[in-house]
């Protein structure tokens, strides 16, 4: 038997349905007999309520009666449902659940050999402790050069709760780190290049298989709108930020490169703020229809498509670059591409921080780099 997924069916993707707890003990003997005894509580309890409902004595006596046997009915079948849960766990040599999850009835009183947790950079250092005290081992997979735990309580981001367990063991235990990421399988390796000397020493290659893959002769474009005016402007009633003149832009863009032989479905937009995410899906709502993607850096977590397109947003005279000086959250963004990544930002503002001007002058130095003015 191979691996089982705990979680609610309706989180989980069509093709793994098959293999979640719910569906694996449906089929059990037990599950099959608890499905009897639900729909005999329910006929009692139907029987209950016309009894109510009719004149005569003891109709609410007898009304009490059936609802009691009901109830115990469910509570039998309950009983019956978790039995066929724990065999099918029982049996699985694998089981996979989120660290939350791990809480779950079915999984309360279980310990394991080994736990992996994957993407354990993302994962607030108490959930990772959920699965940790379940076993004997445990393996922390992740990148802490990527995006960090979610955690909105500027109180709790001040007391530490951003910093995942995985992070804090690399500080303080780097010879822990048993395995190092050297050869990528997704990138071309001109869209691979900037990242990896800027945040991984230069060690990261690509291998051949992917190297050289493109939709064109530029597999890494920049677009810098310095000087076109594109401003940035914060919603009312938001803190969020959007630029109306860079997801102009970003549409063209988005047109150019579906132009090249991609379909809008192997095709991506990534935004830093959320206010530009929902500017962009309205100006592309057409292309959305026929499976393109808009969304934040977040959302492009630990997926890739043929081509993306990354609008940066920030453009004013403070130079201001926000969260984006999280150069986590761009390491994400800008290695989302197999074959094609085109970058829209505004140089004299985003370049005042050191990742982003050191971005724009590896775009120079290799002819990536374009004027917005060009178009």
């Amino acid at each position: 038997m191979d691996g089982v997924r705990v979680g609610h069916p309706a989180r989980v993707l069509p093709a793994v349905l098959a293999h979640t707890l719910e569906a694996r003990g449906a089929s059990h003997e037990a599950a099959r007999i608890a499905r009897g005894l639900v729909a005999e509580a329910l006929e009692l309890r139907r029987a209950a309520r016309k009894r109510k409902g009719r004149r005569g004595p003891g109709r609410f006596s007898e009304a009490r009666v059936a609802e009691r046997d009901a109830r115990a009915l469910l509570a039998e079948a309950r009983a019956l449902e978790a039995r066929a849960e724990e065999e099918g766990l029982a049996r699985a040599p694998v089981v996979l659940a989120t660290l939350t999850s791990l809480d779950a009835p079915a999984l309360a009183r279980r310990r394991f050999a080994l736990a992996v947790v994957d993407e354990a950079t993302q994962a607030v250092e108490p959930a990772a402790y959920l699965a940790l005290l379940r076993a004997e081992r445990a393996v922390l997979a992740g990148d802490h050069l990527q995006l960090p735990p979610t955690v909105l309580s500027a109180a709790a981001q001040a007391g530490g709760l951003g910093v995942s367990l995985f992070e804090r063991l690399v500080a303080a235990h780097g010879e822990a780190v048993k395995v190092t990421l050297a050869e990528q399988y997704r990138m071309n390796e001109r869209i691979m290049r900037y990242p990896s000397e800027a945040l991984y020493g230069g060690a990261l290659r690509a291998h051949p298989s992917v190297a050289d893959r493109a939709l064109d002769d530029a597999p890494l474009e920049v677009v810098d709108t310095s000087g076109r005016g594109f401003e940035e402007t914060t919603p009312e009633g938001s803190d969020s930020k959007q630029n109306d003149g860079e997801a102009e832009l970003v549409a063209a863009e988005v047109e150019r490169v579906i132009a090249l032989g991609v379909e809008p479905a192997d095709l991506a937009v990534i935004a830093p703020y959320d206010a530009q995410v929902q500017l962009l899906r309205q100006l592309l709502a057409a292309r959305l229809d026929e499976g393109l993607e808009v969304d934040t850096v977040d959302g492009f977590q630990g997926r890739e498509k043929d081509a993306v397109v990354v609008s940066l947003v920030r453009a004013n005279d403070a130079g201001e670059v926000g969260f984006l000086a999280d150069v986590r959250r761009m390491n994400v963004a800008l290695t989302r591409a197999r074959r094609k990544l085109v970058v829209v930002g505004d140089a004299a503002t985003v370049a005042r921080h050191p990742f982003y001007a050191g971005f724009f002058e590896h775009a120079q130095a290799t002819g990536a780099w374009r004027s917005a003015w060009e178009r």
